[in-house]
C-alpha cells in the first residue's frame, strides 16, 4: 500500500505546480491529461486482476514495482504534452491502481476471519506514506528540484520495493467459496459456484452492486479532486505551500483513526453503517471547503482524511463480504477500475471552475452535491439478508 505513493494523488499533488511551470502547460490542459491518464489506469485493473488471478500475485509485484520506478524517471523527463499524458499515466496504472489492488487481493485470499481488521492494518501503509511523504517530498523538490525528486522516487522504488515480490505469497485463482451472508457464513450450493465461474471483467453483478459502486467511486472523485489542486485551494484560504503539506499530513493522521476505528467496526457493523459514517465525513469536509478561511481548511482536512480511513478499508471488505472469494480478482478489479475511472473525473471541476471564474467555488459545489448524493444512497441502503452468487444477478 505504502508504494503506491508515487502514483496517488497525494503525492503527485505537490508535484503538481512544479510540473506545471516544467512543461508550460495550463492547468486545465493538465488536469485533462491526468484524466486521460487515470482513464488508462481503469481500463488496465480490468487485466491486473484477472493476470493475478491466473498467474499469482508474486509475478504481477515484480512487474508493478519496474513500471512504477519507470514511470516516476519518465514523469521526471517530461516537459510537454507527450510525456507528461505518458507519465501520469503510468504513475496511475502501476501507483493507484495495481499496488493497491495487490494489497486487497493479499488481504482477501489470505483472511477469513477478521478480514476488515486485516485489511485496516495494510490500509496503514499508504495511510503512514500520506503522512510522512507530502512533507518530505516538499523539503525534497525545494532542495533539489521536482524532476530529482521524482528520480530519488523512482530509485527508492528499485532498491526498497522491488526485492520485496520475494515474499509475496502466490496464490493463483482462490478456490471458489460461494458468496456470504451478512453474518459471514458461506453459501456454498453448486449452482452458485458454477455462476460465480462466469463473471465478466466488466459485469457489474447486480443493480444493488451498482448503487454501491456509485456510493464507493465518491471519495475517490471528491478526494482526488481536492488532493490533485490542494496546494492551489489550500492557498485561496490562506494557507503557504508549507503549510499546504502540513494539511495534507494533517490529512494522512487522521486517515489513521479512521481506518483503525473502520478496521474495528467493519467485522461488526452493517455495510449500511459503514457507508454512512464515510459519506457523512466526506460531506461535512467538503462543506466546511465553501468557507476560505485557514483553520477550516484544517478542519477540512481532518473530516476527508477519516473518510478516506474508512473508505481504504470498505473497498477491500464489501465485495468478500458481498460475493465471496470467487474469483474475486475480477470483482475487485472492476471494483478498483470504478474507482480510478472516479478519480480521472475528479479534477477537473476544480480546473473548470478555476479557469472559467478564477475561483474553485462553483467546482467545491459540484464535489458538495456528489458527496451529498452518496450520502442520501447510503443511508437508504438495505443490507441483503443473504446474498448468492447466481445466475440472474450476473
Amino acid at each position: 500500500m505504502a508504494a503506491s505513493s508515487p502514483g496517488q494523488s497525494v503525492l503527485i499533488g505537490v508535484f503538481v505546480d512544479g510540473m506545471l511551470a516544467g512543461t508550460n502547460l495550463s492547468r486545465t490542459t493538465f488536469s485533462a491529461l491526468y484524466a486521460a491518464g487515470t482513464v488508462v489506469s481503469a481500463l488496465a485493473m480490468l487485466q491486473v486482476g484477472r493476470l493475478a488471478d491466473r498467474f499469482g500475485l508474486g509475478l504481477v509485484w515484480v512487474v508493478v514495482s519496474l513500471g512504477l520506478a519507470g514511470a516516476c524517471v519518465l514523469t521526471s523527463m517530461a516537459r510537454g504534452v507527450a510525456l507528461a499524458f505518458l507519465g501520469l499515466a503510468f504513475l496511475r496504472t502501476f501507483g493507484q491502481g495495481a499496488f493497491p489492488l495487490l494489497g486487497t487481493l493479499l488481504v482477501a485470499q489470505t483472511f477469513s476471519a477478521r478480514r476488515g481488521r486485516a485489511m485496516a492494518v495494510s490500509s496503514l501503509g499508504l495511510t503512514a506514506a500520506s503522512i510522512v511523504l507530502p512533507p518530505l517530498t516538499v523539503a525534497l523538490i525545494v532542495e533539489i528540484g521536482w524532476r530529482s525528486a521524482y528520480r530519488v522516487l523512482g530509485a527508492v522504488l528499485l532498491v526498497i520495493v522491488l526485492p520485496l515480490a520475494a515474499f509475496v505469497r502466490s496464490v493463483p485463482s482462490a478456490r471458489p467459496r460461494g458468496a456470504l451472508n451478512s453474518s459471514h457464513r458461506s453459501v456454498s450450493s453448486p449452482r452458485a459456484l458454477r455462476a460465480s465461474r462466469r463473471v465478466s471483467a466488466l459485469a457489474v453483478p447486480s443493480p444493488r452492486a451498482s448503487r454501491l459502486l456509485f456510493v464507493i467511486a465518491a471519495p475517490a472523485f471528491v478526494l482526488t479532486a481536492i488532493i490533485f489542486h490542494s496546494v492551489s485551494v489550500f492557498a485561496e484560504r490562506g494557507l503557504s505551500f508549507t503549510e499546504a503539506g502540513l494539511a495534507l499530513s494533517a490529512l494522512g493522521i487522521a486517515s489513521v483513526g479512521g481506518t483503525v476505528v473502520s478496521g474495528w467496526l467493519s467485522d461488526r457493523a452493517r455495510t449500511r453503517s459503514l457507508l454512512s459514517v464515510m459519506s457523512s465525513l466526506l460531506f461535512a469536509g467538503s462543506v466546511l471547503l465553501l468557507v476560505p478561511t485557514a483553520p477550516t481548511a484544517f478542519l477540512a482536512a481532518l473530516l476527508l482524511g477519516a473518510s478516506l480511513g474508512v473508505f481504504g478499508v470498505l473497498r477491500g471488505v464489501v465485495w468478500p463480504r458481498t460475493y465471496g472469494v470467487a474469483e474475486i480478482g475480477r470483482l475487485q478489479g472492476m471494483t478498483t477500475s470504478v474507482q480510478i475511472a472516479a478519480a480521472a473525473l475528479g479534477p477537473l471541476p476544480l480546473a473548470l471552475s478555476e479557469a472559467l471564474t478564477g475561483s474553485y467555488l462553483v467546482g467545491l459545489l459540484a464535489l458538495v452535491g456528489y458527496a451529498g448524493c452518496a450520502l442520501i444512497v447510503s443511508i437508504r441502503w438495505r443490507d441483503p439478508r443473504i446474498v448468492r452468487v447466481h445466475a440472474r444477478s450476473i
